[in-house]
């Protein structure tokens, strides 16, 4: 009962405007930093899932019963069950209702990467499938996101990286190189080898550092189109330096995983005291 409280004083009074707006829920744009509402619904709804309140073959409660129990319009609930069929946590069958499928939160499931042979393991698990690849005039913005100087020249290349056998897209992913480095970008349509390792092989460099910053973000309605899911989903942003012996940056990938699909895990041991 705490979490449907929390939800209906916090959110009813905006949920009004759904009430009375013909408008997509998308644009049903709360205060900066904000989900939408159906969005805010979707993840209580995949939470309670994950932590079984909702086994797998049950059924959902019907849109009319969410509708009463959150204190939102029936378009809210709509659009978040919306949200969960696309993540593969549900399925509507007419007659029966919307049933709960197995959570694949467990595919999605990494440990910490905090070393190079980490991140090796979790690449060659995963598939990066190619959808662009230019040249690109560094601007201020990027230059402070990837360390480079403004009016610098790079290759950058795209990537949407997938679980083998999923449909939806784990993460989108863009690689900066110096154009010198740009063949090691050209990789086949779908690949599970990284771009860093091609640029050792092809260019006699080696890789002996790489840094890793973790910050939170929101997806805008472009990365959201790209990911199959909502503009506003909560998603981590991984950028990666790649650098050489000499400190000399051969690589930085910035990548954007939308916080339903991805789950980094870690266990450290406490050893008593003496």
């Amino acid at each position: 009962m705490g979490d449907n409280t929390h939800i209906r004083s916090m959110l009813l009074a905006q949920d009004l405007m759904a009430t009375t707006s013909d408008a997509a829920p998308e644009r049903l744009a709360r205060s900066a930093g904000q989900q939408p509402l159906y969005s805010t619904l979707a993840e209580m709804l995949s939470r309670e899932i994950y932590e079984g309140k909702y086994p797998p073959t049950t059924t959902l409660p019907s849109e009319k019963e969410l509708t009463e129990r959150y204190g939102v319009s029936r378009q809210t609930v709509r659009f978040a069950l919306r949200m969960l069929r696309e993540r593969g946590l549900i399925s509507s069958h007419p007659g029966i209702g919307t049933i709960v499928r197995e959570p694949v939160r467990t595919q999605g499931r990494f440990k910490a990467l905090n070393s190079a042979e980490a991140l090796l393991q979790f690449v060659e698990g995963t598939e990066m499938h190619a959808t662009s690849l230019r040249e690109i005039i560094v601007d201020a913005e990027l230059g402070e996101q990837i360390e480079c100087k403004p009016g610098l020249l790079m290759s950058e290349a795209t990537f949407v990286r997938k679980t083998p056998g999923e449909d939806l897209p784990m993460s989108f992913v863009k690689i900066y190189v110096p154009p010198r480095f740009a063949a090691a970008q050209q990789k086949p349509i779908v690949s599970n080898t990284p771009v860093y390792q091609n640029i050792e092989k092809m260019f006699n460099v080696r890789v002996r550092e790489i840094r890793q910053d973790v910050t939170a973000t929101v997806l805008d309605e472009e990365l959201a189109g790209i990911l199959q899911t909502a503009p506003g989903e909560a998603a981590l942003q991984m950028t990666r330096f790649y650098y050489d012996e000499n400190q000399q940056l051969l690589q930085v990938t910035v990548s954007f995983y939308p916080r339903s699909r991805y789950t980094q895990s870690a266990r450290f041991r406490v050893d008593d005291e003496a």
